[in-house]
């Protein structure tokens, strides 16, 4: 990651801020972007992180346009992009027998179309600036499995059918632009991960949530941040210079059943 600049989305969540730590521990500079532009100033000024290595941008990443002046303003202070993360993500918990058309639009606009803006505009500018680039997408283990609501016995947060739906679509993505950026020239490879339960250090999920979510895993527990964010940045890197069109699923092999 040294010297090389990543364009981050989902900046201020619990992925997107161990990304963060991460990519800066090892002296890449970072193109943050999140919709909530205030926690992740706040997020910087408490981890006292080096202007010179991070610059946070409100980016609405449904909006094209969005997407574009947050791409301009990266290269004017970085002078480049190497690597484009897509991390930002939603979800909606009610049940899906009284799904609103309004939750479908949400969770649809900003985890397809967005991560599809994302996408489009960076390979455009690789293409345009002859810049070898790497993407990877956060998918979801729910983009090839079915969440066992019966787990959600402890948490009002019950994973809904269209979240799922969206990050299938996201690895279609990451398959489409694998072969089709590279057949119109752009020196792109582009892989998706598809993290299972994640445990959050500062606000953990439930007891029961966590005993019976670890009963579907062989290895018996959720996933740690970092246990998704080293093969992320493996994707990125030079040494995966042959892995393109991937789903890397890290879930301890609860989809292996």
């Amino acid at each position: 990651m040294k010297n090389k600049v990543i364009m981050l989305t989902g900046a201020s969540g619990q992925l997107g801020k161990c990304f963060i730590r991460n990519i800066i521990e090892r002296k890449g500079k970072i193109l943050a972007i999140d919709k909530s532009i205030k926690t992740l100033k706040d997020y910087i000024k408490k981890e006292k992180i080096d202007e010179n290595y991070i610059l946070p941008i409100q980016c609405n990443i449904v909006s094209e346009k969005s997407v574009k002046n947050a791409i301009e303003k990266g290269i004017k202070k970085f002078g480049k992009i190497n690597y484009q993360i897509n991390n930002a993500g939603v979800n909606v918990f009610t049940s899906w027998k009284n799904r609103k058309e309004k939750e479908i639009d949400f969770v649809t606009d900003v985890n397809l179309k967005g991560t599809l803006n994302c996408i489009k505009n960076f390979i455009n500018y690789c293409n345009e600036h002859n810049i070898k680039g790497s993407i990877v997408n956060i998918s979801s283990v729910y983009s090839i499995s079915v969440p066992d609501l019966r787990i959600y016995v402890d948490l009002d947060r019950k994973n809904s059918e269209i979240y799922g739906a969206t990050k299938s679509g996201i690895n279609q993505l990451t398959k489409y632009f694998a072969v089709n950026a590279r057949l119109d020239g752009a020196d792109v490879r582009i892989n998706a991960v598809a993290p299972g339960g994640i445990l959050n250090p500062d606000s953990p999920q439930g007891e029961k949530f966590q005993k019976e979510y670890n009963k579907r895993v062989p290895l018996k527990r959720m996933a740690r941040e970092n246990e998704i964010i080293k093969p992320t940045l493996f994707l990125l890197s030079d040494d995966a210079s042959y892995i393109n069109g991937h789903i890397l699923v890290i879930d301890g092999g609860m989809s292996a059943w």
